[in-house]
């Protein structure tokens, strides 16, 4: 007789899948700057937080929507190695394929198996190595200032402006104001000579323009370049900066489905310049 009481999922805590992994693949390559990451899920969506000191840290968020499949029970929290989930992602190179995670508990590997959609007669499955992290660093509690910058723009025309920005810099300023320039990104390269590009609110990449105050702050040019990948992918992206700094770039990128994938850099300012 079957227990019709009996989980569909048996003992898994956590079961997501995903029947195309091209953009969660793209998702997790633009994150993979630091080897340990954390990776947290519940009934709200899956996190994956990685952070490089405390200058930077990146969060990959796919809400329940963005899979095809997704079951959890209670809040599951854990550590993995970046650097080994992405391999276990591109075993089959460029190939489509669907993917299925899966994970018991704590102290439990997480269960990666890729279903290649070009043979039928092949799977692979990993077992990742899970361990205890420590809680990542609350930066959004610092950005909910009334007073804070926002800007959306459109992601390609973005991902074009960085690419066409010195490639040698040491050094990037961010100025958004409510006056002229509105928008304004300048390098600082080895030789100090300056580079910059202007983008007024009225341009057609501007989806949305909120400046109450002129803010203006520097970063390493690594920690920008850091946000390269998850631009490129990105269909637009939220700009925001409060008065000391702390800069955010959210970037929206569209899944096979119809939910949006979120990756999430909060990036801690050198300098503020009044």
């Amino acid at each position: 007789m079957v227990d019709v009481t009996q989980s569909p999922y048996g003992d898994y805590k956590f079961v997501g899948r995903v029947d195309h992994i091209k953009t969660f693949n793209q998702a997790i390559k633009s994150i993979c700057f630091n080897d340990y990451g954390m990776l947290q899920v519940s009934e709200d969506g899956m996190r994956i937080t990685v952070e490089q000191g405390k200058s930077i840290q990146a969060t990959l968020f796919m809400p329940p929507g963005a899979f095809k499949e997704f079951h959890v029970e209670e809040f599951q929290c854990f550590g993995l190695k970046m650097n080994v989930l992405s391999e276990c992602l591109n075993l089959f190179g460029s190939a489509d394929c669907s993917l299925r995670m899966m994970y018991r508990g704590h102290g439990d590997p997480l269960m990666i198996i890729l279903f290649p959609y070009d043979d039928d007669d092949v799977s692979t499955e990993c077992a990742l190595k899970t361990m205890d992290c420590d809680e990542p660093i609350d930066y959004d509690m610092n950005l909910k200032d009334p007073d804070l910058n926002v800007i959306f723009v459109r992601g390609p025309n973005l991902a074009k402006v960085f690419n066409e920005l010195e490639k040698s810099a040491e050094e990037f300023e961010f100025v958004t104001s409510p006056q002229r320039p509105h928008f304004k990104i300048t390098t600082v390269g080895i030789m100090q000579a300056v580079f910059s590009v202007e983008v007024a609110k009225t341009s057609p990449m501007m989806m949305m323009f909120n400046c109450k105050k002129t803010v203006v702050a520097r970063y390493k040019s690594q920690q920008i370049k850091i946000t390269n990948k998850a631009m490129q992918s990105a269909t637009k992206v939220a700009i925001k900066t409060n008065s000391i700094g702390l800069l955010e770039l959210h970037m929206v990128m569209q899944g096979e489905g119809h939910d949006e994938i979120f990756v999430q850099f909060f990036i801690i300012p050198l300098l503020h310049t009044d």
